[in-house]
């Protein structure tokens, strides 16, 4: 992660995708190993604290996982709960999940089967409402050996 780069604004509404991908692929840059970063929009749609990168996720998002407030399911239903936990303790506004690994910007099998299972366990939901106060999964990034590539839904599907 580059944080001295002069081109990131911590001030920058990031109000598309575009906006977003430029922002993050000047904050993480390129792959160095294989984990997850969590980061958070607020509700000006700047990235807020904590940036949290994790690098101890199983090799499939269907592992299961027991844990004491959702018992036995799959390590993608945990990952999404968590995170909307996060976003609630600090008042963000939405999350985004970005899958480092190395090799090339085509994205892989494993890429599209994390991407689907999110996707699935956030629900594609949109902006919160009063009747979904949820934070949403704004989107999901693959951080490459070259630089970073958003996933959509078409990629995954």
């Amino acid at each position: 992660m580059t944080a001295s780069d002069p081109r990131i604004d911590p001030d920058r509404a990031l109000a598309t995708d575009a906006d977003l991908q430029d922002q993050l692929g000047l904050l993480l840059e390129r792959a160095t190993h294989r984990q997850l970063w969590l980061l958070l929009l607020d509700h000006e749609r700047r990235l807020a604290e904590p940036l949290m990168p994790m690098d101890d996720h199983p090799a499939s998002p269907h592992a299961l996982c027991d844990v004491s407030d959702l018992g036995l399911v799959p390590f993608a239903q945990v990952l999404v709960h968590r995170a909307r936990i996060v976003c609630g303790l600090v008042g963000a506004r939405e999350f985004v999940f970005v899958w480092e690994r190395c090799g090339s910007e085509r994205f892989t099998a494993d890429d599209c089967e994390w991407a689907r299972a999110i996707a699935a366990e956030a629900g594609e939901c949109g902006a919160p409402s009063d009747d979904a106060p949820v934070a949403p999964l704004r989107a999901q990034f693959v951080l490459h050996d070259t630089g970073i590539r958003q996933l959509t839904p078409d990629d995954y599907a």
